[in-house]
């Protein structure tokens, strides 16, 4: 009985001080690493290292506001003033250009992160456990149910024209198709006679959030044009 009030219940009724909080930090870390490790292979910034320090601080915030040296008698507050502080947080993740917002997704992970955190802090580590295997699979598995929902890509190829600059143009034209929401191939690169260079891509163009990546690289200075492959 006393080892399934410890794994469903409350740790703290049934693990005595120092062990509960060892307890609940380790959790804390294993619940930020199961979300972190999924946000760090997905190439997003807030990897592996910041999910796991928001979660065992959240812990950690919550063990120390039940600890008897401060009383124990309002953990709500210090709850409530964690989700301020992440908030804040999240809020630093959400970047908006005149074509989209990005780091929706980023700041929801934080803000839910912290919550598993102060969850595990409070005793209830199963419970934490649960939710961090929840989290990882809507962010890895609830993308390909987003793509089947919104259809196939539709793709489209164009013929990127642009000034070399002295070979500085191309890293940032990469960066910029690293950077994309939607899939981006590369199909060819060459330099013309008239020196300019050209890069052939295949871009969705059945999508919002991925066709945007042709604006982003149309606002390119350097770009002198975008043209439609010649027909074979």
């Amino acid at each position: 009985m006393e080892f399934f009030q410890a794994a469903f219940g409350d740790l703290h009724r049934v693990v005595s001080t120092p062990w509960c909080e060892f307890i609940a930090v380790g959790i804390a870390f294993l619940c930020g690493a199961i979300v972190g490790l999924e946000r760090e292979l997905d190439h997003k910034p807030a990897g592996l290292r910041t999910q796991i320090l928001i979660c065992i601080g959240s812990a950690t915030f919550t063990l120390v506001s039940m600890s008897p040296a401060l009383g124990g008698h309002e953990p709500a507050r210090i709850a409530a003033q964690i989700v301020t502080g992440v908030g804040f947080l999240g809020a630093g993740s959400i970047m908006r250009d005149r074509h989209q917002i990005s780091g929706l997704t980023t700041a929801a992970t934080i803000w839910t992160v912290s919550a598993i955190g102060i969850v595990v802090g409070a005793g209830y580590v199963t419970a934490g456990f649960v939710l961090a295997l929840c989290v990882m699979i809507v962010l890895g598995s609830f993308r390909q149910v987003e793509g089947l929902l919104s259809g196939r890509c539709r793709w489209t190829s164009v013929v990127l024209v642009f000034h070399p600059d002295k070979g500085k143009t191309r890293p940032i034209l990469m960066g910029i198709i690293d950077e994309a929401r939607g899939p981006v191939r590369i199909l060819d690169e060459k330099t013309r006679p008239d020196g300019t260079s050209e890069m052939s891509i295949q871009y969705c163009d059945g999508h919002r959030e991925h066709r945007t990546v042709l604006a982003g690289l149309a606002a390119m200075p350097s770009i002198e044009a975008i043209e439609k492959p010649p027909q074979s």
